[in-house]
């Protein structure tokens, strides 16, 4: 009987196809190998996930049209872990993998000169000898032409004479094709012809592209553990060595130390002959760790986020693959990571919103790292200063084990924080975004040559802009938020899908020139800041200055060697960074996520306060923290004041119980979105009904629909269902009748997450 194959196609089917082998080959396919096949009128990128059971069948099956790669790009035993994912996230498993694996990228392409041309050339003393006796192309026109009979084009010339150029320089090695490309403006098209004429020739190479370009800086072991983290690790390092499934939640404030007992647990796993995983929850975080895993581990190092090139995440996937590095360090996604042999999974900052995946496959980072350590039997290790409720929450229940680090490393104190209330201060300078309690610490600061750290929560120089004649604020045209002013760049811009817009254009409402920024921006504080000490050193952080990974490394270096005497930022450097030169954190606007409608803005808004806060006094310098607020009573911002986690714990637990939110139940929401209003509200009403109908619509509440917090997003008006629950069996199955009948129900795209 001929091979028949299971194959995942990356399309938005809910099932796998069944192909036969590939016409003429007769070795059969390894699981994991990456194909081209039909699909209805066109091909699509699949994976063999191994021998398929056909059995009889009136069919007849297609052949698989090509094999794009036949080394496996992810090991089989993975496998189990993929088609979990499909399940648990009702996701066709062809767009799983997509999401997983790398791009395949294609070979480098190298030119040199061809056999033939170098034959001709010969009788030359040496190539050098002619280039040196040619000085321009219409003499080596003239010498190619008594030598080879070829008539080239001035251009064409001119190429070949850069190309020798480089050809010499590279001591007669071939020449990457992309260099050539740069030498000159359409060099590419003049390639081909001088390729066509045989002088040059091409090969193919893999290229190993290195994401770590000059070695990070080096971090020495320290020379003795804290009491603390010799305790908690010992009680991990038992639980590595019995290979077993064990997760850990680490609860360790600020500056406690919790990388170093990262180090530690991955050296012991890779003495063991094993692999590690290590999980951040941005490319920032990810960046700073990378200098001290590597100082550790070297080139036994693995990188994973999307900050590298597509090359560049392709040759470390190989490298994790082949099993030359055994440890892997990213952002979300590196929890797909090809690894065998798994000794121990880490996530650090485990409550960071940013392990959740938005679009396409709404996973969740956190939840899937432990899922690869129960199904690789290996200990997972949560670590945070102010961990997820839900994780806290398991390990009240007993199903986490939880590890405590109450105190900084060489007994730091925790910063002494204060809370300005900008309802009822007054203040000197209303016109700027600062406290005079802020302003002056800030200057004392300065004078004693200590560093200091702003937080504001949001990019641009004003968060909106609004017309002063009739209150109208300016929103995106195809976005319903309002767009940002950026200053710098002298546009307006929409943070979501991009669009931009000149900042003095009229008001769209009345056509008013009045219209002028509000809200303040992480652009807006560094102009003020500057306004207030014009001889202080200023350097921000955020998605607009940190535009590539070596100019963020470079501001975290210079900040880290004292040249920068105030740094500015949002998120990315509120967590995880450790620079002991800085006393003074200033929280510009402590409200700002507050507002949202989400049942976590309260949760969110004490972690980020308590992780900024960490920045402060972790060196010989005892920290102060100034936080300004319009909310000083909210209990988010009181208790991370105290530093009191627990407290606020057990505050959150008894504020979601009676409305059974989540760790008490399950949260399933349903987007639909489509271009036309009308059928978007219809399709939402007409899956509300359903679902209202449903034999075991007792087992589940129904929210909605409303409209979504942002109800249009690049064109598209976007409804929601939430559908709440204690019973997980209850809420997959309605899923996935909704996801099987959503042709029939509505018009509008739906999506679960």
């Amino acid at each position: 009987m001929e091979s028949a194959y299971e194959v995942a196609v990356d399309a938005p089917l809910a099932t796998t196809l069944t192909y036969s082998q590939p016409t003429g080959r007769i070795d059969p396919l390894p699981v994991g190998c990456c194909v081209r096949v039909p699909l209805g009128r066109r091909t699509a990128v699949g994976y063999v996930l191994g021998p398929a059971v056909t059995g009889e069948s009136r069919f007849v099956l297609k052949p698989i049209a090509e094999v794009l790669r036949e080394v496996p790009v992810f090991p089989e035993e993975l496998l189990p872990f993929y088609r979990w994912i499909a399940r648990y996230y009702h996701h066709p498993l062809g767009e799983v993998l997509r999401t997983a694996l790398p791009l395949i990228p294609t070979s480098r392409r190298k030119s040199q000169l061809s056999a033939k041309m170098r034959l001709m050339l010969a009788p030359a003393p040496s190539l050098l000898a002619l280039l040196e006796s040619t000085d321009d192309a219409e003499e080596l026109i003239a010498t190619l032409q008594a030598r080879a009979s070829l008539a080239l084009k001035k251009s064409e010339a001119r190429i070949l004479r850069l190309f020798l150029d480089e050809y010499v320089g590279a001591n007669r090695q071939a020449i990457p094709r992309s260099q050539l490309n740069r030498l000159s403006p359409g060099a590419a098209a003049r390639i081909n012809r001088l390729l066509a004429l045989e002088i040059l020739q091409e090969s193919q190479e893999r290229v190993f592209r290195d994401p770590f370009g000059e070695p990070p800086p080096f971090y020495p072991q320290p020379q003795q553990l804290t009491t603390e983290q010799a305790q908690v690790l010992g009680q991990l390092l038992p639980a590595i060595d019995a290979a077993a499934f064990a997760p850990f939640l680490l609860f360790g404030v600020t500056g406690c130390g919790k990388t170093e007992v990262y180090l530690q647990v991955v050296a012991r796993v890779m003495e063991l002959g094993k692999t590690a995983l290590v999980l951040v929850p941005e490319i920032a975080l990810a960046s700073q760790l990378e200098a001290h895993f590597y100082s550790r581990f070297g080139e036994r190092l693995a990188v994973l986020h999307s900050g590298l090139s597509d090359g560049e995440r392709f040759d470390q996937w190989q490298r994790v693959l082949e099993g030359t590095a055994q440890v892997v360090l990213g952002a979300r996604s590196a929890v797909f990571a090809p690894l065998r042999r798994l000794g121990m999974v880490i996530v650090d900052e485990e409550h960071e919103p940013a392990y959740k995946q938005e679009d396409g496959l709404r996973y969740n980072g956190r939840d899937l790292a432990v899922l690869r350590g129960q199904m690789a039997g290996c200990p997972v290790l949560l670590g945070s200063a102010t961990p997820s409720v839900i994780s806290y929450h398991h390990c009240m229940e007993k199903k986490y084990q939880l590890l405590t680090m109450r105190h900084r490393v060489a007994s730091q104190p925790l910063p002494q924080v204060e809370i300005v209330d900008l309802a009822q201060t007054q203040r000197s300078r209303p016109d700027l975004a600062f406290s005079d309690q802020l302003i002056n610490g800030l200057s004392d600061n300065l004078e004693l040559g200590q560093q200091s750290l702003l937080f504001v929560n949001r990019r641009g120089f004003s968060s909106s802009m609004l017309c002063r004649d009739c209150g109208t604020i300016i929103q995106c045209q195809h976005c319903q938020v309002s767009l940002t002013l950026h200053r710098s760049r002298n546009t307006l811009l929409c943070h979501y899908c991009g669009y931009s817009r000149h900042p003095q254009a009229l008001c769209g409402s009345c056509g008013s020139k009045r219209v002028t920024g509000v809200g303040i921006g992480s652009e807006r504080i560094e102009e003020e800041v500057g306004q207030l000490f014009p001889q202080a050193r200023i350097a921000r952080l955020d998605s607009d200055t940190t535009t590539n990974r070596k100019h963020y490394l470079a501001v975290l270096k210079a900040v880290r060697d004292g040249e920068v005497d105030i740094l500015i930022g949002t998120q990315m450097i509120a967590k995880g960074l450790h620079f002991p030169g800085i006393t003074l954190v200033g929280v510009v606007w402590a409200d700002s996520g507050l507002a949202m409608p989400d049942y976590k803005a309260a949760e969110r808004t004490f972690s980020l306060l308590s992780q900024v806060t960490g920045r402060a006094g972790r060196g010989e310098i005892p920290g102060r923290v100034i936080i300004q607020t319009y909310q000083p009573h909210h209990y988010a911002i009181g208790l991370a004041q105290q530093h009191d986690y627990e407290a606020f714990v057990a505050r959150e637990l008894a504020t979601r119980a009676p409305l059974a939110y989540p760790p008490f139940s399950r949260l399933v929401n349903i987007r639909f979105a489509g271009i036309d209003e009308q059928q978007v509200r219809s399709g939402a009403e007409q899956v509300a009904a359903f679902l209202r109908g449903h034999p075991w619509a007792n087992r589940i509440t129904l929210l909605g629909p409303t409209p979504a917090p942002l109800v249009k997003i690049k064109d598209k008006t976007r409804w929601q269902l939430l559908l709440k629950s204690a019973q997980p069996a209850a809420l997959h199955a309605l899923c996935a009748e909704v996801l099987e009948r959503k042709k029939q129900l509505c018009a509008a795209a739906v999506s679960l997450h």
